[in-house]
């Protein structure tokens, strides 16, 4: 004998699309908030890097009792803007310092202090001279230095720039030959007037001007700086010490940890946080319109500083030029409101 089976009823295909349609809805209201809370940890990440890299330093100026310069024995500044440059060219990163102090002690092992981080020793471009007055020391390209510059040290990068970090070998950017060189996101607070490019309020501009000029325009760290803690009137709470950049930039190139190349002095927000290039009318976010300029893709249209005292503020770019200059001068009397 044959039993009636209960009847199923198949989903009817509006039913089917309506299911569809909520889970495509829910689907859309859940993805923000995963990327919210993504970047949220990403911005997190960044700001224990800088953190991290702020005690580095202090713990080096614990150690010698003064702070380590931007840099060392630039090849690339230019003595026809005034500055007498060093007689041995070094192009060498402060940051090759600080590393016995960020657990790097491996890394700084293998390191020639004598020898030349980068073969740049010419102006480049624009009729700029370069340092007419030093010997670059040694071949980078073949002395050692220069091949341990593409080492990826994760404490440098930014979670939320996912932009290639393997600076392409390029004469002036490059360590030299066909060597290539790491990118970073953090670097010291220094003055673009380093380059020798740009011409400052006071004085001019070229090989160590960190050194010729006055008290009260230096920021924290420049060619060959000496900075002590004594030295900051200011407060180092009031005082930017280490600034975030992206990777890319269309006018030049971001910074390496290990040497410095042509335009590359550190971050100077001076003329403004999130200044990206522009194509067409439109701002390629992401792309800093120009070298040295301070910089993130964090929301909230800002980026992180490290104050002098270790702190991490994460400033918006609204804030004006002004206020940006005075919080980098480490003693000119002013404490601008910058949150």
């Amino acid at each position: 004998m044959f039993q009636n089976r209960p009847h199923r009823r198949a989903f009817t295909l509006i039913e089917l699309l309506v299911v569809i349609a909520i889970i495509a809805i829910l689907i859309g209201l859940l993805l923000p908030a995963v990327q919210k809370v993504r970047e949220s940890a990403a911005r997190m990440k960044c700001s224990n890097n800088m953190k991290q890299l702020a005690l580095a330093v202090h713990n080096y100026e614990s150690s010698n009792l003064v702070l380590p310069p931007a840099g060392r024995g630039y090849g690339w500044c230019s003595s026809d803007a005034g500055g007498t440059g060093d007689k041995i060219i070094l192009n060498m990163s402060g940051w090759v310092l600080v590393l016995p102090f960020m657990e790097q002690s491996a890394l700084f092992s293998k390191l020639k202090l004598d020898q030349a981080f980068s073969n740049e020793n010419t102006g480049y471009c624009c009729g700029f001279t370069g340092n007419l007055n030093g010997t670059l020391a040694g071949d980078a390209s073949t002395n050692g230095n220069g091949a341990l510059m593409a080492t990826q040290i994760a404490g440098f990068n930014c979670p939320s720039d996912p932009a290639v970090r393997d600076e392409p070998a390029s004469g002036a950017y490059g360590p030299g030959g066909a060597l290539k060189g790491t990118l970073v996101n953090y670097d010291f607070i220094a003055s673009r007037y380093d380059s020798g490019l740009v011409v400052p309020p006071v004085g001019n501009s070229g090989c160590n001007y960190w050194k010729r000029s006055s008290p009260g325009v230096r920021y924290m760290f420049g060619e060959n700086s000496t900075t002590k803690m004594q030295d900051i009137k200011d407060g180092t709470s009031n005082t930017f010490m280490l600034g975030e950049q992206t990777v890319l930039t269309a006018n030049g190139e971001s910074n390496p940890w290990g040497y410095r190349g042509w335009v590359m002095t550190g971050v100077d927000p001076t003329g403004g946080i999130n200044v990206w290039a522009v194509v067409s009318g439109v701002p390629q976010v992401g792309n800093l319109a120009s070298w040295g300029q301070a910089g993130s893709l964090h929301t909230g249209n800002g980026c992180n500083f490290a104050m002098g005292d270790g702190s991490v503020r994460f400033v918006r770019a609204a804030i004006g030029s002004t206020a940006l200059q005075q919080t980098c001068i480490m003693a000119d009397g002013s404490n601008p409101v910058i949150d």
